[in-house]
């Protein structure tokens, strides 16, 4: 359990965020802690969607494996990118 910066994006925004998320925290988790940097603000709520999905180097992560875990398979350093979209 230990912080680690992140550069979260959700789609459609055009504005990066610094946001510190825990390597205990699943990838819904980082989803949400992005998500509330955007949505209502510069991205619409979309109706009927309440989920998010966390891409990383392009690929869908799982929602419920946490940041921990991806790391031990992909090196993903402090800063890393982080893409995130509502759930399809």
């Amino acid at each position: 359990m230990a912080l680690f910066p992140i550069i979260g994006r959700f789609q459609g925004d055009f504005v990066p965020h610094l946001v510190a998320v825990d390597t205990d925290d699943t990838m819904d988790q980082v989803a949400e802690k992005v998500a509330t940097h955007s949505v209502g603000r510069r991205v619409p709520v979309a109706k009927g969607k309440t989920a998010y999905e966390v891409f990383l180097l392009g690929k869908l992560m799982p929602g419920k494996s946490t940041l921990a875990k991806i790391m031990e398979g992909t090196a993903v350093p402090a800063l890393q990118w982080f893409d995130v979209r509502w759930k399809k």
